[in-house]
């Protein structure tokens, strides 16, 4: 189906980008606790920011004129390039033997 309008393919892009983060939701489902950064005002600002981040790119890719399907795998894309390039860069090391208790933050929220 083809989509006709700016706003029609930024929002089929952020159709993508909610798919996204259910998906995030549904690898949790099994989790003997469910994260603390589910409760935090911050992690649902990054949610939205990446839910936008799709319907954008999509919008860039494809201007007022896509093929839905398209529009909507550009904007599921999106979410998840941005997680595995931001898991992708290298932590600092501590030292050896130690432990060190995941704080909550974008890093560790991107790891799912």
């Amino acid at each position: 189906m083809v989509i006709d309008g700016d706003w029609a393919v930024f929002g089929i892009g952020c159709a993508g980008g909610v798919i996204a983060e259910l998906l995030h939701w549904w690898n949790l489902r099994e989790a003997a606790q469910l994260p603390t950064y589910g409760s935090s005002p911050f992690y649902w600002a990054v949610t939205i920011a990446m839910t936008l981040a799709g319907g954008f790119v999509a919008w860039l890719y494809f201007g007022g004129h896509a093929e839905g399907i398209i529009a909507f795998h550009v904007g599921i894309s999106t979410p998840l390039i941005l997680q595995k390039l931001v898991t992708s860069v290298p932590q600092a090391t501590g030292a050896k033997n130690v432990v060190v208790k995941p704080s909550a933050s974008i890093r560790n929220f991107f790891t799912w």
